[in-house]
């Protein structure tokens, strides 16, 4: 078998294994901890068993296993690390790293999927098993790939498929000792992985990654540093440093301005950075690598470090199922169909209010509802919907989107871990009916009545502020003076002229505020403006319509 190429001089963090006759190359936590393990099965795993494998391995990872009559490439269940795959004259190819792929395969805007890059205009990231070239796939959480020479495509196959839409019929109290041992043992599974190595933890206010640090305090783990970032005295900032005094942890502030995050953005190693990051299927997930690559420039991250974040406990925990399908929909299976499209657009795709009709809603509407029909909606009871929603979300802007965020810490050359996107608590929460999910009401209920390290009391959990200070008398003067305009009016006007200065990451600082105020397109967010700059960087218009398909 000699039709194959891999691409992996980019992402170095890829062990590789000589088996003798096979070659294994594996990366992630798993390929840390449970490296020689994974190798020692994959030198005889047949072709018939690889599912049952795979299903076994419980950690994060994906690995590219060559033996001579077949080739296997993998990714855990929630694709923590990304493989794009594509076939060109008979020859399979791949890759984490989607810029290699497209430097190899010589595409252009030319090769791009028009209605994917619709989406992405709106939404950040593609849907379904698609990235933004029609040439390019990827894997998809839980799913492997199996080919042989001579065979043409590869044949794919899900070994684990996450279904929020089956829930249990458990009763809510009958789940609060479950889940509360849960957390016990995810703790416990990291102490056990970190083997006493510093755990860096990025700390907020909201729930997730309090829940780890102090977790990680009330099991007696003490080389934790908490890290926090941001404009100075910013309302996560303020909480995390509350939170690390508190549980006796050490805590470092990386402040950021605008000078500092534009010059950060366009240095080279954010460059090289976001290249690597892209796997073509969402734009790069930036939070982390500004902080934690100025806390190494300190000399204050070990070589050893792990990262933690708190990814993405909000999710998972029912945080993002929308009020309006809080209520079962009695309805034929096209008119719940739409119900769920229109929740996932309202929350997703909505950036630029110019592209909110028309085309791309048409388009976007599509291919979600053929993703959708994918499930066997008509199959499943109209209690199910908020799991459908759940599952799109989930398998796009998830996997794609905010798991990718571990890039960051691997273009810095450190390890990491995501004890809330592991395999038993994406398996709890796949089957905790919608009850326990409202409002977090499980997840809270359980967080506050353990109360670990005693943080989860008197200390507010992501309350508003306003940053800069100096801002503070203009806009309350500007919301005066709109107070008859009403509230809608408001806040379209506080967007497009504060927005600029409030925003906690000083997100917007790549682009000058005289072009933020003076656009027009109705933008949301600075994603929107990180959306549009990832789509000119491919050729295409912000709008993700390509140059000449305008003219």
């Amino acid at each position: 078998m000699t039709s194959f190429h891999i691409h992996l001089a980019e992402a170095r963090h890829w062990h590789y294994f000589d088996l003798g006759e096979r070659r294994l190359w594996l990366a992630g936590p798993y390929a840390e901890t449970h490296g020689q393990v994974v190798a020692k099965r994959a030198a005889d795993v047949q072709e018939g068993g690889i599912s049952d494998w795979l299903d076994g391995l419980d950690g994060h990872f994906g690995l590219i296993l060559v033996t001579p009559e077949w080739l296997l490439a993998a990714v855990d269940p929630v694709r923590s690390i990304p493989i794009l795959w594509s076939m060109a004259d008979g020859e399979l190819h791949l890759s984490q790293c989607g810029m290699e792929l497209v430097e190899v395969l010589g595409l252009g805007p030319s090769d791009i999927d028009a209605k994917q890059a619709l989406a992405f205009a709106q939404g950040g990231f593609t849907i379904g098993a698609a990235t933004l070239y029609d040439r390019v796939k990827p894997l998809m959480p839980g799913q492997y790939l199996v080919w042989h020479q001579g065979d043409g495509a590869p044949r794919t196959e899900h070994y684990h498929f996450w279904r929020p839409f089956q829930p249990s019929n458990v009763p809510y109290q009958d789940l609060i000792q479950p889940l509360s041992a849960l957390h016990h043992r995810l703790i416990e599974d990291l102490i056990r992985s970190a083997q006493g190595r510093t755990i860096v933890a990025p700390l907020s206010a909201g729930l997730d990654s309090r829940m780890i640090v102090s977790g990680l305090a009330a099991a007696g783990y003490r080389n934790v540093l908490c890290v926090a970032y941001g404009q100075p005295e910013n309302r996560e900032a303020k909480a995390s440093r509350q939170i690390a005094a508190r549980l006796g942890y050490p805590w470092e502030f990386v402040a950021y301005d605008l000078r500092r995050v534009r010059e950060g953005f366009f240095n080279a190693d954010h460059q090289r950075f976001w290249r690597y990051s892209d796997s073509l299927t969402a734009v790069p997930f930036t939070q982390d690598y500004l902080a934690m690559a100025e806390l190494r420039r300190r000399g204050h991250l070990p070589p050893d470090a792990i990262l933690v974040n708190g990814q993405s406990g909000d999710f998972t925990s029912g945080n993002h199922v929308p009020a309006s399908l809080f209520q079962p929909l009695d309805a034929a299976p096209e008119e719940r169909a739409q119900r769920i499209v229109k929740a996932l657009m309202h929350k997703h795709f909505k950036h630029w209010q110019n592209l909110e009709f028309g085309q791309h809603a048409k388009v976007i509407s599509e291919l979600l509802i053929e993703e959708i029909s994918k499930l066997g909606l008509a199959a499943l009871p109209p209690e199910a919907d908020h799991g459908v929603y759940e599952f799109c979300e989930f398998n796009d802007r998830q996997s794609k989107y905010v798991i990718n965020g571990q890039r960051c810490y691997e273009s810095l050359g450190l390890s990491w871990r995501l004890p809330l996107w592991d395999r038993a608590n994406l398996d709890f929460w796949e089957k905790a009916p919608l009850a326990t999910k409202i409002q977090q009401k499980l997840y809270r209920e359980v967080l506050s009545h353990d109360n670990w390290g005693g943080v989860w009391d008197d200390i507010p959990i992501n309350a508003l502020s306003v940053r800069p200070g100096w801002l503070k008398p203009v806009r309350w003067l500007a919301r005066a003076l709109h107070a008859p305009l009403g509230r809608k009016r408001w806040h379209r006007f506080e967007k497009q002229y504060f927005d600029y200065f409030m925003a906690p990451l000083c997100s917007y600082a790549p682009w000058t505020y005289r072009r933020v105020a003076s656009d027009r397109r109705g933008f949301r967010s600075p994603f929107a403006w990180y959306a549009a700059d990832y789509l000119e960087r491919k050729g295409l218009r912000w709008d993700g319509i390509s140059t000449a398909q305008a003219v």
